[in-house]
């Protein structure tokens, strides 16, 4: 099948699907309805920053930076295509604003303090390997064993793809993983005349719970990985034996939710063409099967390295980086090309948030935020640890998990000092959870996400974000409540952390 996906399918065809709906009068007047609405809060937020800093300029900065944060972040969550844009822009009127309004800020005090090179150093080096990995067709290769193993039936491939997008984002960070899997599900779907949308779903759910499953399988669990100082198999240890118990659950989840006998979208007389399927080379679609094997074995060698860092005390950023590297040279990859295609915006992105953070952490705002957290739950450290589960999963749907985790850092630092001694890591891997995981109950609360909106979007099929959040609410509700009782369990009954 050579045409687009909305080209195979009938209107008939499209209604049956899973709730998708065309570009139609009243989602642009959505639009219309949320920019008029952002608009009007603007200037009311303006208004009142005005009357506010006539009265006290304290107050009045904590207003306003606290504004521009949110607001570039909602503006980021409905134009993911601008998310750069809306960074530097925010970044730029942020920077002035401080000069203008804050007593002796410095923007080297800023870079200088705030600025995690280590997250850098990780986002990039990972990005090298897994560009040089896709480009020996490594990822083509797993779609067409993946279509074998499963013969084409669709509830084992429907299994088949989740588990292997969770395979992936654990080692390659969920945003990779998202981008790499879509492609193949959308080509798996076509060759089949399945519909699309609950495999795409399916491997949401998965990245959203590898993104808790290691050190460098999502970028809040780098952040709070390297911030709290959070060794790679100590990370492991923790996380990884509740993502396996959940496996289970979210697949029977999945399979209520989405019947396998829904997924096909035409009856096939004959069923499906098992034949043509098993006779599919996957060794066709590799052009060197030196530079294949020297691919996977970088990506090992890169895993390992993360393993021994904590033992030899090693920056993992160091290791992402030599991982990425090897792979290139290994590969035989043109280095002036290969960097002149590579992805440079989630550093951009990561950049432009930590100097937003900074400038957060300078107008005192999460210094308050940590101090009124502190003052209800006092030394409770239970309920110091609910508070942190609820605050960052709904504000992680609402905005993104990645600006609410690396706001709530240095509040939950603040909020572990006097706990350090006994649970030095329960906060941090309530934040992790929560951030993971609270991130998927929207389509705009992780970079996953909005990924499946944006590429169902561009093979003209809008999904409905209402169903999204139907789809999704119950399941991240549970694995929240599961996570929390299993955190609790390891730092009060067990003592681990």
């Amino acid at each position: 099948m050579n045409k687009e996906l909305s080209d195979t399918l009938s209107g008939e065809e499209r209604t049956q699907s899973f709730f998708t709906q065309r570009l139609n009068r009243q989602w642009l007047r959505s639009h219309r309805v949320f920019e008029t609405i952002l608009i009007i809060i603007s200037i009311g937020a303006f208004s009142l920053f005005l009357i506010l800093y006539s009265i006290n300029s304290r107050i009045g900065n904590i207003l306003l930076f606290s504004l521009i944060f949110i607001g570039t972040f909602i503006l980021v969550a409905r134009f993911h295509h601008l998310q750069i844009t809306i960074i530097l822009i925010a970044c730029s009127i942020s920077i002035l604003l401080a000069n203008l309004l804050l007593e002796s800020f410095q923007w080297s005090h800023i870079v200088d303090h705030y600025m995690e090179w280590e997250v850098l150093a990780v986002v990039f080096g990972m990005s090298i390997l897994v560009e040089a990995t896709a480009e020996t067709g490594l990822f083509d290769w797993l779609i067409i064993r993946m279509m074998q193993v499963t013969k084409g039936e669709v509830f084992p491939l429907f299994i088949m793809t989740f588990l292997l997008t969770l395979t992936l984002s654990t080692v390659l960070a969920n945003v990779t993983a998202m981008i790499l899997i879509s492609s193949m599900i959308f080509t798996t779907c076509q060759a089949l005349d399945y519909d699309p949308i609950p495999f795409l779903l399916a491997a949401v759910l998965a990245t959203d719970l590898a993104g808790m499953a290691t050190l460098i399988s999502s970028l809040p669990a780098i952040l709070v990985g390297t911030t709290a100082g959070i060794g790679f198999i100590d990370f492991l240890l923790i996380s990884l034996p509740f993502v396996i118990v959940s496996i289970p659950l979210c697949i029977l989840y999945l399979r209520k939710f989405f019947p396998p006998e829904k997924i096909p979208l035409k009856k096939v007389p004959n069923g499906i063409d098992t034949e043509m399927i098993l006779s599919l080379d996957p060794w066709g679609v590799i052009e060197n099967k030196k530079h294949f094997y020297l691919a996977a074995a970088s990506m090992g060698i890169t895993i390992i390295g993360f393993a021994l860092a904590q033992f030899l005390t090693i920056p993992i950023g160091v290791v992402a980086i030599f991982g990425g590297i090897l792979a290139m040279v290994s590969t035989g990859t043109d280095e002036n090309t290969f960097l002149s295609q590579l992805n440079w915006s989630p550093l951009l992105f990561f950049g432009g948030l930590f100097v937003l953070v900074g400038i957060l952490e300078e107008t005192e705002v999460l210094i308050h935020l940590a101090t009124w957290l502190k003052a209800i739950s006092g030394e409770d450290l239970l309920l110091s640890g609910i508070l942190i589960l609820i605050i960052t999963a709904v504000f992680s749907g609402i905005l993104d998990n990645i600006p609410v985790t690396a706001a709530l850092l240095p509040v939950v630092s603040d909020m572990n000092v006097i706990h350090q001694g006994t649970h030095p890591n329960y906060l941090w891997f309530i934040l992790i959870f929560s951030g993971a995981l609270g991130g998927g109950w929207t389509p705009f609360g992780s970079a996953a996400g909005i990924l499946v909106v944006a590429s169902l979007a561009r093979k003209g099929r809008p999904l409905d974000f209402k169903f999204f959040i139907i789809c999704f609410l119950p399941i991240s509700a549970i694995l929240l409540i599961l996570g929390g009782i299993y955190l609790s369990f390891l730092a009060f009954v067990l003592g681990v952390i």
